[in-house]
């Protein structure tokens, strides 16, 4: 096992942050706070246009259909982002164009899914069948490719979508060695994917691309060797969400503290429940739950000043009251990363000769 390893010097929080979008009472710089449970919401809920959709003119441009009579048609969407509804009038606009007839289409708010209506009859979208199904816009707006949709006015898609991809974007106004990069807080679904990329060229080249492992509450990525670069992003895959929007608590990315020596077998942990338990007037009990936390113990010694100065800047910049994480064991940082606050920190031992011992105690935050 590496030893364990203290990241508290965000850079995200104070960088220059940009995002594809956000809800206008949850807003991207909920993101640099302290508390992770203040998130980023994407766009979402009436009257905001709902989620970003990226149309590529090879990709996801075409629908093929054959109209109320026997005439099968095509459109082409131009290249660009849209919003649900921008793309839902676009849509509509381009069928009525190249058939004459007249459609409806919509974004249903309620179930988060497209519907396309002919209001003149039935009609067909040749989904499977069309000579376009290479570049159909039929899996971005949630219709099934696998067989065309025929025998009626409307068709509503299979699933649910809110977004092609939805970016978080971190400037840190020069070049940084970034070890690790954590993400406190998240409603990803399990079908969703999240990537960390890096760029030396604002976005020009993507240079690095590392996807997380979606697990609940916390997203972990961290390295031996830094990745050493002025621009970093989180890019959310996750057009299936069932809340209608994707959201993110306090990213990490920064240094880290990886002492030379490791703490003593001797270590703690405490489990705390702060849960209020009060007795009535004939004697009966009632509670508030409240969440459980940790209260975890440490023993460190360290040699020289140099090392216990390391300990002394993490004290000096978190105190008591700022939340940071730790990785107790590098080699499972999925399951041994948390984010804490210092409960108690303390030196002892021999200053004549350099040897120090630090008792350390983390307060788990929740």
């Amino acid at each position: 096992m590496d030893t364990i390893k203290f990241f508290y010097d965000n850079l995200f929080k104070a960088g220059t942050i940009t995002a594809t979008s956000e809800h206008v009472n949850f807003p991207k710089e909920n993101m640099q706070h302290r508390d992770f449970n203040k998130m980023w919401h994407s766009n979402h809920g009436a009257g905001s246009g709902w989620g970003f959709f990226l149309i590529v003119a090879a990709v996801n441009s075409r629908i093929d259909f054959e109209d109320n009579g026997t005439d099968v048609l095509v459109i082409g969407l131009d290249p660009g982002v849209y919003t649900a509804d921008e793309l839902a009038a676009e849509i509509e606009g381009l069928l009525e164009l190249v058939s004459g007839e007249s459609f409806t289409v919509e974004y249903l708010e309620s179930s988060n899914k497209f519907k396309i209506t002919n209001d003149v009859g039935n009609f067909k979208l040749l989904w499977n069948s069309g000579v376009n199904k290479a570049r159909s816009i039929a899996t971005t707006i949630g219709y099934d490719d696998s067989a065309d949709d025929t025998g009626s006015d409307n068709y509503t898609a299979d699933y649910a979508r809110i977004h092609t991809e939805e970016v978080v974007a971190c400037d840190f106004g020069s070049v940084k060695d970034i070890y690790a990069v954590i993400i406190q807080g998240h409603n990803i679904s399990a079908s969703g994917a999240v990537y960390v990329q890096f760029s030396s060229d604002n976005w020009t080249t993507i240079h690095a691309e590392v996807p997380f492992v979606i697990q609940p509450d916390i997203l972990v990525l961290e390295w031996d060797t830094p990745k050493t670069y002025q621009y970093a992003r989180i890019a959310i895959i996750d057009p299936s969400n069932s809340a209608g929007y994707v959201a993110m608590g306090t990213p990490y990315m920064g240094d880290q503290l990886q002492p030379e020596t490791n703490f003593m077998g001797d270590g703690s942990i405490d489990r705390q429940d702060p849960s209020n338990v009060l007795p009535s007037e004939n004697g009966q009990e009632s509670s508030i739950q409240l969440d459980h936390f940790d209260l975890l113990s440490y023993t460190f010694h360290v040699k020289g000043l140099t090392e216990k100065s390391y300990f002394d800047a993490l004290f000096d910049a978190m105190g008591n009251s700022k939340a940071f994480f730790y990785c107790e064991d590098p080699d499972l940082p999925l399951t041994t990363t948390k984010y804490v606050a210092i409960n108690s920190f303390g030196w002892s031992g021999r200053r004549d000769v350099g040897l120090y011992t630090l008792s350390m105690q983390l307060r788990e935050q929740r």
